[in-house]
């Protein structure tokens, strides 16, 4: 796969965000980050170039992809704003196609379905509770994910369990059809994300993931 030098990510100022642009850096890659409060942001490198701005924006998505080589992003929802993820994911799509972009990885939950689902009693049981107390949420997960399937990126949705923040190390475990756990540290999670920019296993797959 092709080796990449500049990564965009989107939600960077979240818990999962924060490990991910560490390792990024770490990695020795050139950072930009999307966020819509710098300040928030509290890693400073010479090779981390901010963007403020709004994922739910068009061009903002653009200027954030503009010269990146591939897009990372663990934005998530709010309760005022349940659609940002599938609003955010089609500006990304669009933008990908103005600047040539085509690896992008995006951080999920466990409530999103795919063909290749078989999901066990206990990944049922989260999901069912997710959808009963956040259903406009879960849905526009799902419409997310359908806007993936239909574009010609290619595309990792990881579908994680729950994230502890911590720098714990743990063997990391994934699945195409159920959970194969109920947690993963943050570190544990940032490290996959940044390895599934050269890895070409999951490419337009949907992986579950634990450690």
């Amino acid at each position: 796969m092709k080796q990449f030098k500049k990564i965009a990510v989107l939600g960077g100022t979240g818990k999962a965000g924060r490990y991910v642009i560490k390792r990024l850096l770490e990695k020795g890659y050139q950072v930009k980050a999307l966020t819509r409060n710098p300040v928030k942001l509290t890693q400073s490198s010479q090779s981390l170039e901010i963007i403020p701005g709004d994922a739910r924006d068009a061009e903002t998505i653009h200027l954030l992809l503009k010269g990146s080589d591939a897009v990372i992003s663990t934005i998530g929802p709010t309760l005022k704003t349940p659609d940002t993820c599938s609003i955010a994911t089609g500006h990304v799509i669009e933008a990908a196609k103005r600047n040539h972009t085509k690896r992008y990885i995006e951080l999920a939950g466990l409530a999103i379905d795919t063909p290749t689902d078989r999901k066990g009693f206990k990944t049922k049981l989260v999901v069912s509770i997710m959808k009963l107390f956040v259903p406009t949420i879960i849905a526009d997960r799902q419409k997310a994910y359908g806007l993936l399937s239909s574009s010609d990126l290619d595309w990792t949705l990881v579908r994680s369990s729950m994230v502890e923040l911590t720098d714990t190390h743990r063997d990391i475990k994934t699945s195409l059809s159920d959970s194969p756990g109920h947690r993963i540290s943050a570190t544990d999670l940032a490290n996959f994300l940044v390895e599934e920019l050269t890895d070409e296993q999951f490419i337009r797959k949907a992986p579950f993931i634990s450690s």
